[in-house]
């Protein structure tokens, strides 16, 4: 099992289980950070030439057909699991059943049941484990915890996402048994921002939508119902193109989030507005933002050090959470049978 312990003065020894465009961003993004503190030396999937182009890229030294040899990897402390959604489970599985702490891509299971299980198996083997819900780590989002924390929205009573890409060109977005759908790519960034601000789950959720002819939720909109008079409403779609922006409403005033999942800017006033740089990598990005793939990597590094199981921004019954409410929200689009199926 990974040492745990006091990681500071030496290397944290990555491998990468998935070699899909997030994988060229997430390995140009942890080139960024200070040298010495992270190295993919391993990398695995299904496409050996695709493996190969990726490891020669970015200078990894070993190359893995398939997922068990990367498990038995002894020299491999953490492992980034970026394969299809529908693989996050199993794959992610293996690593933890293998001594590995995981960093896997959301959602970290197709179902509730999927997500506890794999909550369990970590706590059970003292292993870290995060679900890469990468918003969590940006600075935009502890700016607004301050602001929110000291007062300056007032009593929040209403939020409002929309998030709309097109992405329905993609195959895996277009088939139900490569795990796709609008709740699961793009819906569960909307929950986990509601979550973020509100800490305590809905009372009550309303969804309608679209599915496709082969019957993957490709839009859909949501009320949200919380205690003490607080509201929501979420839209996402994966035709068109949206504001992909979130309004958060207080008493005291309003903040806007331009693209609130890779956030750069926190607007809490026309006359207001806080800005980050992201770093720049070697390599081109496929995805916007995605420079931001270093706040979670680093947040890994961090928490690992300190010995932490978890990470306090992101933390595992939060997993657990959003996993019920994304079986519910497909649940009452018709994507699953039942709310909490396995």
């Amino acid at each position: 099992m990974p040492e745990q312990t006091n990681m500071a003065r030496r290397t944290l020894k990555w491998g990468v289980a998935g070699v899909g465009m997030i994988t060229h961003d997430f390995l140009t993004a942890m080139a960024t950070l200070p040298a010495g503190q992270h190295k993919a030396i391993a990398i695995a999937g299904k496409d050996l030439d695709r493996v190969h182009r990726l490891a020669t890229l970015h200078k990894i030294g070993t190359a893995y057909e398939g997922y068990e040899a990367l498990a038995r990897d002894e020299s491999i402390e953490i492992v980034f699991v970026s394969v299809l959604n529908l693989q996050h489970y199993e794959i992610t599985k293996l690593m933890l059943e293998n001594g590995k702490h995981v960093l896997c891509e959301k959602p970290m299971g197709m179902t509730y049941n999927q997500t506890k299980s794999l909550v369990d198996l970590s706590r059970e083997k003292k292993l870290f484990l995060l679900e890469g819900m990468w918003s969590r780590f940006f600075p935009a989002y502890d700016a607004l915890d301050q602001h929110i924390s000291s007062g300056g929205l007032g009593d929040i009573y209403h939020i409002s996402i929309q998030f709309g890409v097109e992405i329905n060109d993609i195959e895996r977005n277009l088939m139900k048994d490569l795990g796709g759908g609008a709740v699961l790519d793009l819906g569960i960034y909307m929950l986990q921002l509601v979550q973020f601000i509100y800490k305590d789950p809905p009372t009550d959720i309303v969804c309608t939508g679209h599915l496709s002819k082969s019957g993957v939720d490709e839009s859909i909109s949501c009320a949200l119902k919380y205690k003490d008079g607080k509201t929501a409403t979420l839209s996402a779609h994966t035709r068109t193109t949206m504001t992909n922006k979130a309004e958060i409403i207080g008493t005291k005033g309003a903040i806007s989030l331009d693209y609130f999942w890779c956030p750069t800017v926190l607007h809490i006033s026309a006359a207001n507005s806080t800005e980050w740089t992201l770093p720049k990598g070697k390599y081109k990005f496929h995805f916007h933002n995605s420079a931001g793939l270093s706040y979670e990597i680093q947040e890994c590094y961090d928490c690992i050090t300190k010995g932490l199981q978890e990470s306090p921004k992101m933390n595992l019954d939060e997993s657990i959470l959003l996993s019920k409410l994304t079986d519910t929200m497909r649940a009452q689009m018709g994507v699953l049978e039942t709310a909490l199926s396995s």
